[in-house]
Parts: C-alpha cells; structure tokens; sequence
C-alpha cells in the first residue's frame, strides 16, 4: 500500500495559492516538534513569503523589470517550499497525522481522521521552570493532541498560538513568567473540523 504524503511541487499552483499554503505551512511547522529541523529555518522560510508576496503585489500592472522579481521571488519560495516538504515527507513516513500537523497540501486525499470529541481530560499546569507548561491529554486513538495558549484573550482563538504533538503529554516552553495564560485543546486529526474543551487558565512561574 503507498504510504501518505503530501505535494513537494507547487509549481503548477496559481500565483495567489502558493502565499496562503506558504504561510500555512510556516504556522504549521513553528513549534511543531513532529518537524524540529526544517533545511529551510522558518525565519528564512518567512522572509522568503513575505517578500514573495511583496513582490506580487509590486508586479500586478506593473513593470517588466517588477515581474521579473516577482518571478526570481516566486522561484526562490517554490524552491524552499519543496525541500521543506521533502523534509516532511521522510520524517513523517507516511503518518497521515503528522502529515496533516505539517500545513502542506495532500498529494492524495486521505481517508479522514475524525472529527474527534472534545477531550475528556485536558489539564494545563505551570511546571516548576520557568517560562514551560505542563500539558495532558487523555489518550485518543488516531489523533494528534493540539493546543491553542495565549496571555491575550482578546484575539481571535484561530489566532492563538498552536503547538500539535502526537505525544498526549509534553510541554510548552517560551511563555512569560508571572503572566496568566489561557489554553484549550483539541484531537487534531485529518478532518478539518476540530471540537476544542472549554478554556484552562494558569499563571506561568
């Protein structure tokens, strides 16, 4: 049976498709630990979106010579995109989870994976180091365990920072001290549809 996995070329992708799966992608990655070490760091891989589309918008009626750079921009973007997605498909051998936690786009359409239920059991603790919270879910087959935190309630919730782990405990590091964070959580599977537990609040030591 041919193992999953997800595009590496996006040439073939109109113009206005490749900054939105670009930036899905970077999202998707940041803080993912299914892919520690991308060959293209995501710092790089941003600037090479934001200049991407900087270079789009410069293009659109405008010169020969703002089309070109567009162009060498397009290029330069489709060439880390591919070598990201090489990356992905070799450390995710074919599981349908990780590669769906990777924000590249299928090469085929897997069968989907939920929706899940909401998680049971989903607790949030400030551990004893500085800046790292404790997370826990209760187990569920054929998921990916999601976490949305954030010390700024008032943005959207699809905005919060997103950590996936296929690990049903783990932690998250880089958070303030003495700051009050608010998390929900939710079994990430292929499906899109995601049911997240009611929100968990802790004050990071």
């Amino acid at each position: 049976m041919k193992k999953s996995s997800v595009i590496i070329n996006y040439k073939k992708f109109r113009q206005a498709e490749i900054g939105p799966i670009a930036q899905g992608v970077h999202d998707s990655l940041t803080g993912n630990s299914d892919f520690p070490s991308p060959p293209v760091a995501l710092n790089t891989f941003l600037t090479l979106i934001t200049t991407f589309l900087a270079k789009l918008a410069a293009a659109f009626h405008g010169t020969v010579a703002q089309t070109a750079e567009k162009n060498v921009a397009k290029d330069d973007l489709l060439t880390a995109m591919r070598s990201n997605a090489v990356y992905v498909n070799t450390t995710a051998n074919g599981d349908e989870v990780k590669l769906a936690g990777s924000g590249y786009v299928f090469a085929k359409t897997p069968q989907p994976r939920g929706p899940f239920e909401v998680p049971k059991k989903f607790t949030v603790l400030a551990d004893r180091q500085p800046g790292r919270a404790n997370i826990d879910f209760g187990a569920m087959n054929g998921a990916a365990y999601m976490v949305r935190i954030t010390n700024d309630v008032g943005v959207d919730r699809n905005l919060w920072p997103t950590t996936i782990d296929t690990r049903r405990s783990f932690y998250i590091e880089g958070l303030k001290s003495g700051e009050r964070y608010t998390a929900i959580g939710a079994y990430k599977g292929t499906s899109n549809e995601l049911k997240f537990t009611n929100p968990v609040e802790v004050v990071i030591q």
